[in-house]
């Protein structure tokens, strides 16, 4: 499989992050070429999972136990296929500026791309994506996604902490749990080796290093294929 290059912006001010990633997205040549497709994935922790049931309801509605502000924010739905949906909102500064870039925008959250894409079997195994100091954790068993949440992680030890603090509430021995790592928590990082001193069986989910490291983004490109193969089991 050949994979496309991927870039990422840095930001120097956090507090003014959404204004440099917009000059970024203005600038940058690579960005501001015709697609045939733009696919946006956040990692939103502004979220809410609900069962499909309530899909219909007003997202605020379905926010409301959310900890985050609705300022400023845009309200969307990802439609997952194992029976919820993410509701979450999103940067309404780079909303508008992607869209009008980019004109019609497919918009994900990240943890539609996680869930939809990992491989789910009978035995429980517990799911680790780290990105950017956002830690994605999922449990499957019986083939379907018993949990998920994400956490911001600054630290090594805070990845470490709710990793265990997960493991804790799942009621998972962590001697005996497999845990399977994505994206940034790589085999040769030192918070690998840390979580290896505590959880017994922790190993890399591929053995692509690059594919590894930007799973969300190469899974983001493929989320059409899999919503598809969804829809084709109904």
């Amino acid at each position: 499989m050949k994979k496309n290059k991927v870039s990422h912006i840095k930001v120097t001010n956090f507090n003014r992050w959404e204004v440099e990633i917009v000059k970024e997205l203005e600038i940058n040549l690579r960005l501001r070429r015709n697609f045939d497709q733009v696919k946006v994935a956040f990692i939103s922790s502004f979220f809410n999972l609900v069962p499909e049931a309530y899909s219909s309801e007003n997202p605020e509605v379905l926010l409301n136990f959310s900890e985050a502000e609705f300022e400023d924010n845009q309200l969307f739905t990802s439609v997952s296929d194992a029976g919820f949906n993410f509701v979450y909102g999103a940067s309404s500064v780079l909303v508008n500026k992607l869209k009008e870039l980019f004109g019609k925008v497919e918009f994900f959250h990240s943890g539609l791309i996680f869930l939809d894409s990992m491989e789910k079997t009978k035995e429980v195994v517990v799911h680790l994506n780290l990105n950017h100091h956002q830690l994605e954790i999922a449990a499957t068993s019986d083939s379907k996604v018993q949990f998920y949440n994400l956490f911001e992680t600054p630290s090594g030890e805070d990845i470490l902490f709710f990793t265990l603090f997960s493991l804790e509430q799942l009621g998972l021995d962590s001697n005996k749990i497999e845990i399977k790592a994505y994206g940034e928590l790589l085999p040769n990082t030192k918070v690998f080796q840390i979580l290896r001193k505590h959880v017994r069986y922790v190993n890399a989910a591929l053995k692509d290093e690059e594919f590894l490291e930007n799973y969300t983004l190469y899974k983001l490109s493929e989320c059409e294929l899999f919503q598809g193969n969804s829809e084709g089991k109904g």
